[in-house]
C-alpha cells in the first residue's frame, strides 16, 4: 500500500530507531517509508508526532497502534523521509483512514494535516530565533565562489553554510531548513562528546557515513559547513579543499 501514498519530496535515507525518528522530525511533515527484510511500511509524521502507521508482510499486516508498536520493537529501522505539502498530507491521511491505519481519531478529516497559516510547508519552528526569519530565498545571500568550486568536485552533491539555526548560503539540490536542523543535531552531539573528553581538543571536523553517502561538518569562520557527498568521494581532496576554504575566510 505504500506505493499508493503521495510521492512527496525525498529528503534522504538513513538508519535509526523509531524514537530517534520522532525526536529529529520536529521540522518535518510527511511520510517515513520503512523497509525491512520481511516487509515494508510507513509512518505519517507531522512535527515529530505520528499520525498513522502501517506494516505490510506477505503473511500479515499491521495497522495503526499495532504497526507503530512493531516498528518500536526493532533496534534499527531502514527508512527514507519524504516531505509532504499540505494537500499531499491530506491525501495520505485519507488513504490511511481507508486502511484503518490512523493513530488518532479525526486525523482523516479534510482539515487534518493542515499546518499553521504562517508555515506553508508544514515544518515547525522550535526555537524563537527562527520565528521572525525572512523567507528562505531572501535570507540566503549569493554563495561564495569556493562553494561552487567544491560542488564541482566529483562526489560532492550539496553544500550548506549555517549558524545559529539559520542557513546563510547553499548550493546543490538541498532542503536547507531540514539540512540545518540535521547538521545542528550532529554538531551538538560532537560538542557534548568533546565535553566528556576535553583532551581531544577543539572541534575540527566530523564525518557521518551512511548507506547513501556521507555528511561532513566543519567550522567555517563563525559559521559551519555541511557538505553532502556520494559514497565514492575522495575524502582526502575534499578535506584539502575545506582547509583552503577555511584559510581564505
Amino acid at each position: 500500500m505504500t506505493d499508493k501514498l503521495p510521492e512527496g519530496k525525498a529528503l534522504g535515507e538513513m538508519q535509526a530507531p523509531l524514537p530517534w525518528i520522532f525526536s529529529h522530525t520536529t521540522r518535518f511533515s510527511g511520510a517515513v517509508r520503512i523497509t525491512m527484510q520481511d516487509g515494508e511500511g510507513f509512518v505519517l509524521v507531522q512535527k515529530g508526532e505520528p499520525l498513522a502507521a502501517q506494516f505490510m508482510h506477505p503473511l500479515k499486516s499491521l495497522s495503526g497502534p499495532s504497526a507503530l508498536k512493531y516498528f518500536g520493537s526493532q533496534p534499527l529501522l531502514d527508512f527514507g523521509l519524504f516531505r509532504y505539502e499540505p494537500q499531499e498530507m491530506r491525501e495520505a491521511l485519507a488513504l490511511s483512514a481507508e486502511m484503518q491505519a490512523l493513530l488518532q481519531p479525526g486525523n482523516g478529516s479534510p482539515t487534518a494535516g493542515r499546518p499553521a497559516e504562517n508555515d506553508p510547508h508544514g515544518d515547525s519552528v522550535t526555537e524563537t530565533r527562527h520565528e521572525d526569519a525572512v523567507p528562505h530565498d531572501a535570507s540566503i545571500p549569493k554563495e561564495p565562489d569556493s562553494f561552487r568550486t567544491l560542488l564541482r568536485h566529483p562526489g560532492v552533491t550539496a553544500i550548506a553554510c549555517f549558524a545559529d539555526g539559520l542557513c546563510t548560503s547553499s548550493v546543490g539540490e538541498i532542503d536547507a531548513e531540514y539540512t540545518v536542523a540535521f547538521a545542528e543535531d550532529l554538531l551538538r552531539w560532537a560538542i557534548r562528546l568533546q565535553s566528556v573528553a576535553p583532551s581531544n581538543g577543539a572541534f575540527v571536523q566530523m564525518t557521518l557515513f551512511y548507506r547513501g553517502g556521507n555528511v561532513v561538518i566543519a567550522p567555517y569562520g563563525d559559521e559551519y559547513l555541511c557538505i553532502f557527498t556520494r559514497p565514492e568521494v575522495q575524502f582526502g581532496q575534499v578535506r584539502r579543499m575545506i582547509r583552503e576554504m577555511q584559510g581564505g575566510i
